[in-house]
């Protein structure tokens, strides 16, 4: 009869403590919970209450971000260009320094997709031949991410970077770029992205031409 108690014990006592152990396991944090999946170009924001730099190199030039999640469908920030073309016309080149205020907007989420609506209005100055001009840049965009598995997200755009000048010389142009990228989670706070864009800039007023503009830029970005 002892004996059987004494089994019995055991038994319970042993669960017991496995029990104990998965509890303070996931409560305590041994377990760590996964990290929320996070985009800066593909609709999904970063998170509510995260901050994320970003850095992007090629055509038309070096970009740096800083994205502020306001809430978990909205972001904030700020964006610095320096560029040897304006606004991504290839038929000339200029320097052009460019700084811009960031808001992106989510507003679909079935799972599959993710959609999102952007705004960057900021200003712009750029120099050619010995002359230089200031302006506005005013650009409304949709962005389309579409999740290949848990790192990679793959992302089509389409963008309105409208921008025009000031002064006697003004123009006002109004380009259509169509976009395709990706973005790859190397860690859950480090991200790789690439992004191509392209379409016609189309001029208005005594800039009445119309001119190939391009974006191809490749970057990283950091979770803070």
């Amino acid at each position: 009869m002892r004996t059987r108690l004494n089994a019995v014990i055991w038994t319970a006592a042993t669960l017991a403590l496995c029990n104990a152990g998965v509890a303070r396991a996931q409560g305590d944090g041994y377990t760590p919970a996964p990290s929320p999946h996070w985009t800066v170009d593909s609709g999904q924001t970063v998170g509510a209450g995260a901050n994320v730099l970003r850095a992007q190199v090629g055509y038309p030039g070096f970009a740096g971000d800083f994205i502020h999640g306001l809430d978990s469908q909205t972001d904030i920030g700020g964006r610095i260009w320096l560029n040897y073309a304006v606004e991504g016309v290839t038929n000339y080149s200029a320097f052009e320094f460019k700084i811009q205020l960031t808001l992106r907007r989510m507003f679909l989420d079935s799972g599959k997709i993710k959609v999102a609506g952007t705004f960057d209005p900021g200003y712009l100055n750029f120099s050619r031949n010995g002359a230089s001009k200031s302006g506005m840049s005013l650009p409304i965009g949709v962005q389309v991410g579409i999740p290949i598995d848990e790192k990679m997200t793959a992302n089509v755009s389409f963008d309105v970077p409208f921008w025009f000048t000031f002064g006697d010389f003004s123009q006002f142009d109004i380009p259509l770029l169509f976009g395709v990228g990706f973005e790859y989670l190397l860690q859950p706070n480090l991200a790789l992205t690439a992004k191509l864009k392209a379409g016609p800039d189309i001029g208005t007023g005594s800039f009445a031409t119309t001119n190939f503009a391009l974006y191809a830029l490749a970057g990283i970005a950091y979770k803070l």
